[in-house]
């Protein structure tokens, strides 16, 4: 048994055997739904014995029946919401330190998750997110380019690979709407709930991001004042929806209800624990707020997010904040 604090969930061969076989009844029954769907050629009892034998590779590559354990029976569901928390960047995965995150991104990069297709595909997303958080466009283009070989039969993660590439495309041109974002409108319509009112607040804001670059500041304070504002959306999709009218107001010069917006911006992210987030907020405060005492605390509690998470893609917007530069 793992010590405390030492059982990182993710599985061996063993793990993922024994929660096979508590789903199943027994190692036998997991046999024979192996033999049956792989047309009974091999009998129940030879593949018993080899699962018997790949439940004590540890995390080793599981080799052909290792591949034959995944193809039938996929990753476990705990698992599987694990690796998407780590691939998401609406998760608060992206509230921990980036040394940390890349520590936990390399620990699951392992067999058995390292050999299925969900989890070589949320692991590609989730370095390509850290590699944007570190300023290297380059390294996060290739592990999307990794991505975007996997990821044909998942909405949600051709959403995020999407959101990617179009973020990447947003540097060379600012004042364009990526091609890359031309399929997700529909995919968002093929998911419900919470991750579905973050990954569409995050669309509105790549589109928007382009528009408001273009001097379109109306078009794209519409598109963020059309996005569900309930008790039952996502915090992390409200207070993107209060920041994205924040800054349309701010470019309107209505100081007011701009310093409101990116208050309560910076409220959605707290209430929900989204550090990072707050953080952009709190930046919104120092460009409206510009000259006063607030602004300078803002500042200040912005930079100390950045400098915990280590993250330099956030300590560049504090620097731009406290140059007045806009994004």
């Amino acid at each position: 048994m793992a010590a405390r604090g030492q059982n990182s969930g993710q599985p061996t061969w063993g793990v993922y055997l024994d929660g096979l076989v508590e789903e199943h009844g027994s190692l036998a029954a997991v046999a024979e739904r192996m033999a049956a769907l792989h047309g009974w050629r091999e009998d129940v009892d030879s593949i018993t014995r080899a699962l018997r034998r790949l439940r004590l590779r540890g995390s080793l590559p599981g080799g052909k029946w290792g591949d034959r354990l995944l193809r039938t029976f996929g990753l476990p569901a705990g698992v599987d919401a694990r690796l998407r928390f780590m691939g998401s960047y609406h998760s608060r995965f992206v509230d921990l330190p980036v040394p940390l995150c890349t520590d936990l991104v390399q620990l699951w990069d392992r067999p058995p998750t390292s050999e299925s297709r969900a989890g070589r595909l949320w692991l590609s997303l989730a370095r390509a997110t850290l590699a944007l958080r570190a300023r290297q466009p380059a390294e996060a283009a290739t592990h999307l380019g990794t991505a975007k070989q996997l990821a044909a039969d998942d909405a949600a993660a051709q959403i995020e690979l999407a959101l990617g590439e179009s973020l990447l495309d947003s540097r060379a041109r600012p004042t364009s709407v990526s091609t890359a974002l031309a399929p997700v409108p529909e995919l968002l319509r093929a998911l419900t709930g919470p991750d579905a009112d973050c990954l569409r607040a995050r669309y509105v804001g790549q589109v928007s991001h382009a528009l408001n670059h273009a001097g379109r500041i109306d078009e794209a304070e519409a598109l963020h004042f059309a996005l569900p504002d309930t008790t039952t959306t996502h915090p992390f999709a409200r207070s993107r929806r209060a920041n994205g009218l924040a800054y349309a107001r701010f470019r309107h010069g209505d100081l007011a209800a701009a310093l409101e917006h990116a208050r309560l911006a910076a409220r959605h992210a707290g209430d929900a624990g989204h550090v990072r987030l707050r953080a952009m907020a709190l930046l919104m405060v120092v460009r409206v707020a510009a000259g006063t005492a607030e602004a300078e605390d803002a500042l200040a509690r912005a930079r100390t997010i950045a400098h915990a998470l280590e993250d330099a893609t956030l300590l560049s917007r504090c620097d731009a904040a406290q140059r007045g530069r806009l994004p």
